[in-house]
């Protein structure tokens, strides 16, 4: 089972680009210009690990990283020109990730996130243990 996640970023060719390296990597991929949209797409769907741009106008990405940690807690991965984390991540940030990152860096530091997430790993061993079963019973 491949890991959904969640980009937003008010930079729309950011997400196009983002969206193309996730993809072309397996992920499955959900975009959102605007907190708004990201909250909403968050309620709506299942999300393995959740990429917010810093600077955003309205909400930071890590003021909309503790607003969507309130439902449920995934990885988050915030996207920055600022090569520093600020006091205010900690808490809301499990990695850094500086943009012009390469697509390999970026990829190894997302599959890292995702194999210490318990939510999608239970996700993935229910996912494999009932293919098991459906193997078993034919």
């Amino acid at each position: 089972m491949n890991a959904t996640i969640l980009c937003v970023d008010d930079e729309e060719n950011q997400l196009v680009l983002r969206k193309l390296i996730l993809e072309r990597a397996g992920y499955r991929v959900l975009t959102a210009t605007s907190a708004a949209k990201a909250i909403e797409l968050f309620r709506s769907d299942t999300v393995d690990l959740l990429i917010v741009d810093y600077y955003m106008p309205g909400m930071t990405g890590l003021a909309l990283a503790r607003e969507l940690m309130r439902q449920r807690r995934v990885p988050v991965a915030v996207l920055s020109a600022y090569a520093e984390l600020p006091g205010e991540s900690i808490g809301a940030a499990d990695v850094w990730i500086t943009k012009g990152t390469g697509s390999e860096e970026l990829l190894a530091k997302l599959a890292e996130l995702l194999s210490k997430s318990t939510p999608f790993r239970d996700r993935q061993s229910r996912v494999v243990e009932s293919d098991i079963e459906r193997r078993n019973a034919e």
